[in-house]
């Protein structure tokens, strides 16, 4: 599955180009904003382009199975940049996909998200996630929603739980939530659903496909 990977040099984004470059099934591009990155995914194996989200990187979608939209403005930007790339970067990458004829889409999201949010902490970046989210629900695309708790840079256990509803929140690594976003990328029964993934007792991929409904497939080779 040959897989851009928007927001490449983010934290989960690295992690998740890492772990498809070591899976046969996966064959990720790494999208980065800055040249001096590339460097970075060289050493991982991967390839990588350069391109700015928020000014559309249609010329990089020819010949894509997938896009995965880890990209995120980050904690400590205000409400403007928010908006521009959690919410309006990526409902272009969601039109652009549309055009370009690519076909499967994970979003990552996040617990919370709602565009209607009164968080009173952040509630301008779950409104932002929102909006999108809403977006990929009525687009064309064979999409996947995959919202996370908070992320933490804790190793990894392998195990989550995951459903279209957890109700309650909590903690997640990343590491944990990559394999989440491998594993509903391969199930096919995860297209056009939402799953919220948190820390957890399950396998990864047997807590996403009981999310889903579907079958819990073998490891990727």
């Amino acid at each position: 599955m040959k897989t851009l990977v928007a927001g490449a040099n983010g934290r989960i984004g690295t992690i998740v180009c890492g772990k498809m470059w070591a899976h046969s099934y996966f064959s990720p591009l790494a999208l980065i904003r800055d040249e001096r990155q590339h460097m970075k995914f060289t050493a991982l194996g991967v390839p990588s382009v350069q391109g700015d989200l928020e000014e559309g990187i249609g010329d990089f979608l020819t010949g894509m199975d997938a896009v995965v939209f880890a990209a995120g403005s980050g904690a400590h930007t205000g409400p403007e940049k928010t908006i521009d790339v959690d919410q309006n970067a990526a409902i272009r990458l969601i039109e652009d996909c549309e055009r370009a004829g690519v076909r499967r889409f994970l979003m990552v999201s996040a617990i919370g998200s709602d565009p209607n949010s009164e968080s009173e902490r952040i509630q301008h970046y779950y409104r932002a996630k929102g909006v999108a989210d809403e977006k990929l629900r009525s687009s064309s695309l064979d999409y996947v929603i995959l919202a996370p708790g908070h992320l933490v840079d804790d190793p990894g256990t392998g195990r989550i739980d995951a459903a279209e509803n957890l109700d309650r929140r909590g903690d997640i690594p990343r590491e944990d939530a990559a394999d989440a976003i491998l594993a509903a990328l391969e199930n096919p029964a995860a297209i056009g659903k939402t799953i919220e993934v948190l820390a957890g007792n399950q396998p990864v991929a047997e807590a996403v496909a009981q999310a889903v409904g579907g079958n819990t497939l073998p490891p990727i080779a």
